[in-house]
């Protein structure tokens, strides 16, 4: 073999090879590249996309099933007018009012309209199956102080009447209504097949309140002295109250009625808004939805037989944020507010400088209430 076929044999690429191929290379890179980041946005829009549908229905059932809930076991407004109701809690850190207790099956505190800004709502109900039954008292009672004779309760029956830890309403003629927790129950020696119910006070913790106040906050806070005129309990058994409102980005609840710990329902939750569906006095159709402002911020009895229904809003967002288009320093994913529902009123996200760089959805529904159904029909 000759030198120069030798020397042909072992020449490798030259440089205008070495150029063409790295061309064609970097052509396939940048080909493989916008594949790959066109595919990573669509993965990145269905994955939220998914996660926000998740979050949104998982808060509209979860509240919505609450909603059927409200007003079970508890009397209707016929059968126990309340002009004033007196409650209590203690748990280690709050002594004081129940806080939001509706006294109704539901209430919505309206959130105004500043810049993230949110609605709440609270629903109550019991566990009794008797809760419209009177159970007249077979004597006065002294409310003030608790724990004493005078002040234990003595039914003239004691048929379906909850158990120790259930809760009764306390009430009278004149429409005072104090909410009390049954301490203890013995029987009554001096009407045979009736009981004597304690309601004594104590001290709570946050997995365990009390609602049973002293006789010191009794005086402080203007509570009856005393019930003579009809005394007589409702019987509520185990009591739920529950609470839902957006807090830091998330659907939030919180119970009254067996611990004061707060939960995280949902994150990503940036907005909340309920209406009350009312009737005309008498009828049970709803013909218009009003906002909890002005008189129905607090509604009078007669106006609470009213309300038949709530509509409900949750407006989620995307958990990621979305990249400004290519060269600009800004986002415009989002452009417009939220609408909470067609034409209802829009979530003000300004207080978050990036809002517009996530995806938004609304999730609403109507909830009748039944409770409140059995109210009104005279």
């Amino acid at each position: 073999m000759s030198s120069l076929e030798h020397t042909r044999r072992q020449r490798g690429f030259g440089l205008v090879e070495i150029l063409v191929g790295m061309a064609v290379g970097l052509v396939v890179t940048l080909i493989i590249y916008q594949v790959m980041s066109t595919f990573e946005g669509v993965k990145r829009s269905t994955t939220t996309g998914a996660d926000t549908q998740q979050n949104g229905i998982f808060s509209l059932s979860t509240i919505e099933r609450d909603l059927r809930a409200a007003g079970w076991g508890i009397p209707t407004a016929d059968i126990m007018p309340c002009t004033t109701y007196f409650t209590y809690i203690s748990d280690g850190t709050l002594n004081g009012p129940v806080p939001n207790f509706p006294g109704a099956p539901v209430q919505i505190t309206d959130g105004g309209t500043a810049a993230g800004a949110s609605d709440s709502i609270t629903m109550l109900w019991g566990s009794s199956v008797r809760a419209n039954v009177r159970n007249a008292l077979l004597q006065n009672v002294t409310a003030n102080p608790t724990g004493t004779a005078a002040s234990n309760l003595q039914p003239t029956t004691s048929v379906a009447l909850s158990t120790v830890d259930g809760f009764v309403s306390l009430t009278d003629d004149i429409g005072n209504c104090a909410l009390t927790r049954i301490t203890a129950s013995v029987a009554n020696p001096a009407s045979p097949g009736t009981v004597i119910l304690s309601h004594d006070p104590g001290t709570g913790t946050a997995t365990k309140p009390v609602y049973n106040p002293p006789a010191n906050y009794m005086t402080a806070k203007g509570w009856p002295a005393s019930y003579s005129t009809n005394p007589r309990i409702f019987d509520l058994g185990s009591l739920m109250q529950r609470s839902y409102y957006v807090a830091a980005g998330s659907l939030m609840s919180q119970d009254y009625f067996s611990s004061t710990t707060q939960a995280q329902i949902a994150n990503n939750v940036v907005g909340f808004k309920a209406q009350y569906g009312i009737s005309d006095a008498g009828s049970q159709v709803v013909n218009s939805w009003v906002s909890a402002t002005g008189s129905w911020a607090a509604p009078a009895v007669l106006d609470r037989k009213r309300i038949k229904a709530v509509r409900i809003s949750v407006v989620v967002r995307s958990p990621l944020k979305e990249r400004p288009p290519l060269g600009a320093s800004a986002c415009v994913i989002t452009t417009t507010a939220p609408e909470s529902w067609p034409g209802g009123p829009t979530i003000d996200l300004s207080n978050d400088p990036d809002w517009r760089c996530y995806r938004y959805r609304s999730f609403e529904t109507v909830v009748p209430l039944r409770n409140v159904l059995w109210a009104n029909l005279s």
